[in-house]
This record gives C-alpha cells, sequence and structure tokens, in this order.
C-alpha cells in the first residue's frame, strides 16, 4: 500500500515544507504497519508538472490532500490532472473540508474528503482500500454520491483525549534537518486546540462541527512530549526547539510541570506561544528558568475598538503592557503579530498598532493582512456589510494583500503598510534602531556578493557558536 501526502501551499508566504498534521497520520499508519508514506508540497503553480510526475513515478494507491480555504482550487486542479495520469483514489482533509464538506461537490477528482480529526478515520479508509471494501459509511467520511445528486456527510468520530494513543509525528517524511537548519529551530506540537473564539480565526466554526461553543485545549503528558523530543534529538542535529502549539502556556498545572522536567531534561533554549491575559510575573520567571528566549505573544492591534469588538480578543491595553513589561523583565524576546486591513479599520488605527508596538520594543514585529476565511464570524460580517471583492478572492497573496473594498483605507495605503510595517515600527523605537533595520538587507546583500563561498560560511558559523554559547547562560544556575 502506497500512500502520497501533497501539502499545496502555492504562492503563501509560509513556504511550508511540514505539516503537523500529516506528520501525525503518517506516524500513526506507520505504527499501524503502512511503511510507504512519501510527502510533497506545492508551492506553485508551475510545480504542477513535477507532482503528476512524482505520482506516475511513485504510483500511490492513494493520494492524500489537506487545504485551508484559499488552497482547495489546486486541489481540485492536481486531482484532474493526477487522474489523467495513474489511476488511485484521492482525498481531502483539513480545515477548510472540515468546515464546508460541500466543497467536494465541485471538486470531481477527489474520491472522499476525511473531515476532522483523521487519525483513525483515515487508518480505516486506508485499510478498505487495501481490502477493496467499500470505504463511504468509513465515519468523518464524506462523497458527492452523483447518482442522487447529494453530498454524504458521514458522523464524526468523537475528539480523542488521550493523544498519547496516536505516538509521536513522522518528521521522516520530510526533509526535516533542512526545516531545522532554515527556521533556526527544531519544531514541536504536543498540544490540541485553542480555548478562545477570536472573530477572525476558524477555532469556533471547528468546534461547531463537533456540536461544541469552542474547543477545549487537549494535551498530551509531559512525559510523553519530553520523550519525543529525546526522540528527534537523538535523529537530528539542533540546538533550539521551537513549540507552536495553538497555546502552550494555557494550563498553568501542565505548564509548570512540563517546564520543571525539561530544564533538567532537555537543557535546550526554546520558544513558544502565550496570550498576554495568561501572563503574570511567575509564570514568565518559570519560563525563564526552564530555558525559554522567545515567546510569541500576539498584538493583532493596538486599537481597543478594533481588538475587542472587532476581533473579540478581549485583552486590555493594560494587559499587554504589562505582559510585555514582564518579558523584558525576564529577558525573554517577543515575536508580537500584527492584522492590518481590518473591518471598520481606520489609517489612525493602523498607526495606533505601531506606536504601541514602539512602545513596547519587541524585537520582531510581524504583520499579516486580514484574510475573511469562510466561517469565520468576521468573514459574516464582511459579507454583511458588503466589503468583499469577491473577483480577486484567489488571485491575491494570501495575507498579503487584501480583498476588501475598505472604506475608511484605500488597497494602496494598506500595500504601503504592509511592505513598510517593521521598519515604521523601528522608527517609533528611535533612531539606532530604525538604522540597523535599514542597514540589516544591504549587509545581507554585499555579503552574498562580495565574501567568498567559504568566508560566508565561516561567518555562518560563528553566529552558531555564539548562540550556543548565549544559551548556556538562558539556565540560571
Amino acid at each position: 500500500m502506497k500512500i502520497l501526502f501533497i501539502l499545496p501551499d502555492v504562492d503563501s508566504f509560509h513556504k511550508l515544507e511540514i505539516h503537523f498534521g500529516i506528520a501525525y497520520i503518517a506516524g500513526y499508519l506507520k505504527a499501524n504497519g503502512y511503511k510507504d508514506i512519501r510527502f510533497t508540497t506545492v508551492s506553485s503553480v508551475e510545480d504542477y508538472d513535477r507532482v503528476v510526475r512524482e505520482v506516475a513515478d511513485y504510483r500511490p494507491d492513494i493520494v492524500g490532500f489537506t487545504s485551508v480555504e484559499t488552497q482547495f482550487n489546486n486541489v481540485k486542479n492536481l486531482s484532474r490532472l493526477i487522474k489523467e495520469k495513474h489511476k488511485c483514489l484521492i482525498a481531502c482533509g483539513g480545515a477548510f473540508p472540515t468546515i464546508f464538506p460541500d466543497c467536494i461537490k465541485d471538486a470531481e477528482h477527489v474520491d472522499a474528503l476525511i473531515r476532522g480529526e483523521s487519525e483513525d478515520a483515515f487508518l480505516k479508509f486506508v485499510r478498505a482500500v487495501e481490502n477493496k471494501e467499500d470505504y463511504h459509511h468509513i465515519e468523518n467520511v464524506c462523497y458527492y454520491d452523483a447518482r442522487e445528486d447529494r453530498i454524504v456527510k458521514n458522523p464524526l468520530l468523537p475528539l480523542e483525549n488521550d493523544l498519547v494513543r496516536f505516538g509521536f509525528p513522522d518528521r521522516g517524511i520530510f526533509n526535516f534537518q533542512a526545516v531545522i537548519d532554515y527556521d533556526g529551530g527544531a519544531p514541536f506540537m504536543f498540544n490540541r486546540g485553542c480555548p478562545y473564539n477570536c472573530s477572525f480565526c476558524s477555532n469556533h466554526a471547528l468546534a461547531s462541527v463537533y456540536g461544541n461553543k469552542r474547543n477545549i485545549t487537549r494535551r498530551r503528558n509531559v512525559e510523553s512530549c519530553l520523550a519525543e523530543i529525546r526522540d528527534v534529538n537523538a535523529k537530528y542535529r539542533f540546538d533550539v526547539i521551537h513549540i507552536w502549539d495553538d497555546l502552550f502556556t494555557f494550563d498553568r498545572k501542565w505548564l509548570y510541570e512540563f517546564l520543571d522536567k525539561y530544564k533538567t531534561d532537555v537543557k535546550k533554549p526554546f520558544m513558544c506561544t502565550t496570550r498576554s491575559n495568561l501572563c503574570n510575573d511567575e509564570m514568565f520567571k518559570k519560563l525563564k528558568n526552564a530555558g525559554c528566549y522567545r515567546v510569541h505573544m500576539s498584538l493583532e492591534s493596538g486599537n481597543d475598538f478594533i481588538r475587542n469588538r472587532v476581533l473579540k480578543r478581549d485583552i486590555s491595553r493594560d494587559a499587554i503592557v504589562k505582559s510585555f513589561g514582564l518579558a523584558k523583565k525576564y529577558g525573554i524576546e517577543i515575536n508580537a503579530s500584527s492584522i492590518i486591513g481590518l473591518p471598520f479599520e481606520t489609517e489612525a488605527m493602523i498607526r495606533e498598532t505601531i506606536d504601541l508596538l514602539g512602545l513596547l520594543r519587541v524585537e520582531s514585529p510581524g504583520v499579516n493582512v486580514f484574510y475573511p476565511y469562510k466561517g469565520t464570524r468576521l468573514r459574516e460580517v464582511c459579507e454583511e456589510y458588503g466589503m468583499i471583492d469577491l473577483d480577486v478572492k484567489y488571485d491575491i497573496q494570501e495575507r498579503r494583500e487584501s480583498i476588501l473594498n475598505l472604506p475608511h483605507i484605500s488597497k494602496s495605503r494598506l500595500n504601503y503598510y504592509q511592505q513598510n510595517f517593521e521598519a515604521l515600527v523601528r522608527r517609533k523605537q528611535g533612531v539606532l534602531p530604525y538604522l540597523r533595520h535599514l542597514a540589516r538587507p544591504l549587509a545581507v546583500k554585499v555579503a552574498k556578493f562580495v565574501l567568498p563561498r567559504n568566508v560566508q560560511e565561516g561567518i555562518r558559523r560563528m553566529r552558531q557558536m555564539r548562540r550556543k554559547k548565549a544559551s548556556a547562560t538562558v539556565f540560571p544556575a
């Protein structure tokens, strides 16, 4: 039984080479005897021919896609091209098919959708295909019955509370060492589900598929997480760990147990995710003592109305200032992401976000342009007020351009703020941060085109050594 997983990431700024949903499913399949599994990504339309050639060469029994809304057209296009060259079953999972299973009616070359949490469902699907049995009755499967012109949505298996049962995500199907080298650290995801219902996020829509008003964060036990780190450490080279759980610090009891054991068992600097309303002095002290050097703590907007009434973040300005100040107190860097181009947002409100980030002096001020994903509450608002420009829905660079017709700011001004966001923040921080920001790209270009390759490699190694040496000071005696 041969299985090929395909991750469509066309014209995305993410440039993903790893997907933890696929990794967990692949690991679970391998633990149940299915070893012949491959993975590939599609980063541009020009990649279509390469993918079709890989399929023709590998000849998989099953091709499995995962998809968000903006990538589903690529799933449809590739499925048609694949089936022109090779007879196989094609399935698709991910957030978009889970929330909008009706999409399969327009995807005639996709045989089935696998909705929701899919380890068990996809394993059943694979076994049915292997045994030449009917898969249409399997839980989580959705398909289009052309004879009756109806979409069949099978009941969902309940969400699994014992995540340890699924085992570790399989990193062997990726070029994981290249992922580490590119990102500067080894990525991990231990827990599932964010309990907050921010209006721009699909969390509440995913929860409603299971009949819930909000998600519940489900956690693997601490020993399982540490065992995964040891397993990866034995197979790959890395000095830093990136923990990309939706909200790593939500469960304080679990977090403190993890940190206490991590600082004695692992002893590697790490980055993690948190939220301003969850932060206090004790938490940051424990994070620092365990080796945390950076937190991803979203700001989203510096304007109170946008942040709390539009985005439904329910985080006060005082909480933001306090949490960012605590991180600074303990020498922990902050990666603060923001969103611009939101419904009802004015240019002055964007300036408030820039001003607040400058005041907080964050190390990494990132920005995304708002995209109204189907299933989110903010998408409904955009539709209600007639803001969506449907003609350009998928002809943009996602999260870098807007598909909204905003009454208070033009697309050209929005593009200006997106392209110059960090420079504007650095200018607010002061003359030196601004000049350093301006000089950095020029220095990189000069080094690339002037310095010999062996000198460039030497500089890279020196930076790695400095980072490793600095990491030794992360852990207090």
